[in-house]
């Protein structure tokens, strides 16, 4: 789905006080879509935006970290990088 897209739904469903994170491969569309939160798995390339496929673990752990970053304040606007560490 398009950058633009998901902003628009997320600030949508952020505009009903349910807060939102989006996952990006692609960081610099992202921050010019001005998405209200964004986490960027640098380990991760276009097309496997959670992960390797079959990689289970790996896609469980970067979800929960996704999660957690709702927790941890985010500026709005902002991008927070996840490396694999």
């Amino acid at each position: 789905m398009c950058h633009r897209t998901v902003v628009h739904v997320q600030r949508a469903i952020e505009a009903i006080g349910i807060p939102t994170i989006l996952i990006t491969v692609e960081p610099t569309q992202t921050v010019q879509a001005r998405a209200p939160r964004a986490v960027h798995p640098t380990f991760n390339a276009i097309g496997t935006p959670v992960g390797k496929a079959g990689d289970a673990a790996g896609q469980r752990a970067l979800i929960e970290r996704t999660f957690a970053a709702l927790y941890d304040p985010i500026e709005p606007g902002s991008i927070r990088e996840l490396s694999l560490s």
